[in-house]
């Protein structure tokens, strides 16, 4: 799929406005699986479009799904207000740092609010976010987070005597978000275990024996096929689409947040004892397998088409975006 879906004149286009450009943004995978699907999809970066073309836009636009981390400007939230104004639906993606921000930011949380007065939904891709979003006072629906429909039947791991390697995602940008100091400490209390880190173009850690640094990686396809046990402990997480992946194939996982099949685990000791537990698996992860398995046939995909599909815009919410429009200086 190309970086920008294309949109055909005569078909009525999904919208993901999108906030945080990047190689890995989770609204990548969600393009491609709508595209599957049938859908035609135009990806917009927050700010790009001038108000006259934003106009043109929204005229073959049947819903804007909008994927945001931080408080909105004025004219980001203007130009979603005039999208709701003029009969187009905005639905709200929650990924995981989106909610972290919302959560633990006044200002980031009452611009929340403001516009949660004009969407048509709020949809979080984890249980726990759901959570979190009602304590700030905004209602989601779950649907697990969508999977790139290449990877979606993947065979299982095979398995050796020996530990197969573990898998560790961790970016230069928030190492520390991603539990730099937790990772250091596994590789160095576990010489005889292979580490392979991903995403880390410092390579910050590949003067360990046992670690094998690869960067970027964008075809994981073989890095699932060599690994056997995922060890992600972030300060905050959503659904991650590299965990459901690497697991669906029979992979552990040792995680900081509640996840069917997985092992959870923030602290060193935690991390350790968890470690030790793998070393003895002598087999793939069945249970694990099979929980992926269970979140993948409910169609997370399919899901998002039919919210997306059937939302609407009521002439209160109409009003309300309106007068919000006007007051952010789009119309008047």
């Amino acid at each position: 799929m190309s970086g920008t879906p294309t949109t055909h004149a005569s078909e009525r286009s999904i919208v993901i406005v999108e906030g945080k450009p990047s190689a890995s943004a989770p609204y990548h995978t969600l393009a491609k699986a709508l595209e599957r699907l049938g859908h035609s999809v135009r990806v917009v970066p927050v700010g790009t479009l001038g108000r006259g073309e934003w106009r043109r836009d929204l005229r073959s636009a049947r819903a804007i799904v909008l994927l945001h981390y931080q408080a909105f400007d004025g004219y980001l939230l203007s130009q979603l207000a005039m999208a709701v104004a003029l009969g187009v639906p905005v639905i709200r993606w929650w990924v995981g740092t989106d909610v972290l921000n919302v959560i633990t930011s006044q200002r980031v949380w009452r611009s929340a609010l403001q516009l949660d007065r004009i969407v048509s939904g709020n949809v979080a891709v984890a249980p726990h976010l759901l959570e979190e979003l009602g304590s700030a006072g905004i209602h989601a629906q779950y649907v697990p987070s969508v999977l790139d429909p290449e990877l979606e039947a993947p065979d299982i791991v095979s398995w050796t005597n020996t530990p197969r390697p573990v898998l560790v995602y961790l970016p230069d940008s928030r190492k520390a978000f991603y539990g730099f100091d937790e990772v250091e400490r596994a590789i160095a209390a576990n010489p005889d275990v292979r580490f392979i880190i991903l995403a880390d173009r410092t390579h910050s850690l590949a003067g360990h024996p046992n670690v094998e640094s690869l960067g970027w990686v964008t075809d994981m396809r073989g890095v699932y096929d060599r690994a056997g046990c995922i060890l992600r402990v972030t300060e905050h997480d959503g659904l991650p689409r590299m965990l459901m992946e690497g697991v669906l194939r029979g992979m552990y996982a040792i995680y900081a947040w509640p996840l069917a099949g997985c092992w959870m685990a923030r602290t060193p000791e935690e991390i350790q004892r968890a470690l030790e537990r793998y070393r003895t698996m002598a087999e793939p992860n069945a249970e694990g397998r099979a929980a992926m398995l269970a979140l993948r046939d409910s169609r997370p995909d399919e899901q998002m088409a039919r919210i997306i599909s059937s939302a609407t815009v009521s002439l209160a919410t109409r009003a309300r975006a309106l007068a919000l429009a006007a007051r952010t200086g789009l119309v008047g």
